[in-house]
């Protein structure tokens, strides 16, 4: 047995026939048709809106950035406790 290293054409011609023949069984008057439900065009519009949001609220900020700056900014540390650690009821 003889190994020379060169590849053999077969595979290639296999492969080349498999895809005609894969053509051959596409019908051309078959249409691709992709329909998108209310939901979906509804979610799509408020995504849509929400990506036109700001990423922060500068109104917001203003405000307590003059809080701050005023000394009337007060941190209810009941509040906060109860956000980090909330009760299981």
């Amino acid at each position: 047995m003889k190994i020379d290293g060169s590849p053999s054409p077969v595979g290639s011609v296999k492969a080349t026939n498999r895809t005609k023949q894969a053509d051959k069984k596409k019908s051309t008057s078959e249409v691709d048709q992709v329909a998108v439900s209310g939901n979906a065009q509804v979610y799509q519009s408020l995504l849509q809106k929400v990506k036109e949001l700001p990423a922060v609220r500068e109104d917001k900020v203003q405000t307590l950035s003059a809080q701050i700056a005023n000394g009337e900014f007060q941190v209810d540390g009941q509040k906060v406790a109860e956000k980090l650690f909330p009760s299981e009821a």
